[in-house]
């Protein structure tokens, strides 16, 4: 924890002042060029792999980037309401599914016995 409090302090103090006008801009709305889906694994981060700045991907994360089947009767569905907010309200232009080697959800989708996960 004392590592993401620093980093906090970090950016407050050396970097906020660099993207002050974006996120003042920010502020007031967001106008994302694509919804970018991809795996939770903490080794992936979207916006340094695609040297975007904030604001420029509108970003869905779960385990192994599934999106699971449209069910209408489903009313919990954060990857549906994630994707109809992106395509309805924010008019995204592009969908990119990024994928990374080593994933552990596919290793376990795949090989489902390899792990006594219940979820």
């Amino acid at each position: 924890m004392q590592k993401l409090l620093q980093g906090v302090l970090t950016f407050r103090r050396h970097m906020f002042s660099a993207y002050r006008d974006l996120f003042e801009r920010l502020a007031s709305g967001q106008e994302p060029e694509a919804l970018f889906i991809t795996c939770s694994d903490s080794r992936v981060v979207p916006n340094l792999i695609t040297a975007t700045d904030p604001g420029d991907l509108f970003v869905l994360r779960n385990i192994g980037n599934i999106i699971p089947p449209f069910d209408p009767q489903d009313r919990d569905n954060a990857e549906a309401a994630a994707l109809e907010y992106a395509l309805s309200v924010l008019r995204v232009k592009d969908i990119v599914i990024c994928g990374h080697s080593a994933c552990g959800a596919m290793r376990a989708a795949c090989l489902p016995q390899s792990h006594s996960l219940s979820h």
